[in-house]
């Protein structure tokens, strides 16, 4: 893994000014990527998940969703932010995912439930019926799934 990062930073101090747009854009990639494990100040870091986000670019989505196994708090957040940036169906995936998991921190759960209004799909808006309906997921994320349901522009009551 260690090889791997170093010769993706040999890649990126190539001059973005050389390189054609396309390869402009995958450099701002891997920047962004490297930063967001870099083991910076944790500002440094949730900077770069969001330019993740920013960036629209889906090969992000693997490494978004790998940094909602971070131990910072802060990290697991920028991490549900910048994945609802991607109206996908693998960024929908990985938002149910996360809500789905029982160990992951309630706040975090609830972030991820908001995050889904903005996918906007037909299965998204069914799976937040669902958190909405099902008494197994707690008070605190049938609210945030009635806010969620809300915010897509679909009633609960329906």
């Amino acid at each position: 893994m260690r090889r791997a990062l170093l010769l993706t930073a040999a890649l990126i101090s190539i001059p973005a000014v050389a390189a054609p747009p396309a390869a402009s854009r995958d450099v701002a990639l891997l920047r962004a990527i490297l930063w967001a494990f870099e083991p910076a100040p944790e500002e440094i870091r949730v900077l770069a998940i969001e330019d993740l986000g920013l960036l629209g670019d889906p090969r992000a989505l693997e490494v978004l969703g790998s940094l909602l196994g971070d131990p910072s708090p802060r990290i697991q957040a920028a991490a549900v932010r910048a994945v609802r940036a991607f109206p996908s169906p693998r960024a929908e995936e990985i938002l149910t995912s996360l809500v789905r998991q029982g160990a992951a921190r309630e706040e975090l759960r609830a972030d991820a439930i908001e995050a889904l209004a903005f996918q906007r799909s037909p299965s998204s808006i069914q799976f937040l019926r669902s958190v909405f309906a099902g008494a197994a997921y707690g008070a605190r994320l049938q609210a945030a799934a009635r806010r969620a349901l809300e915010h897509a522009g679909d009633g609960v009551g329906r």
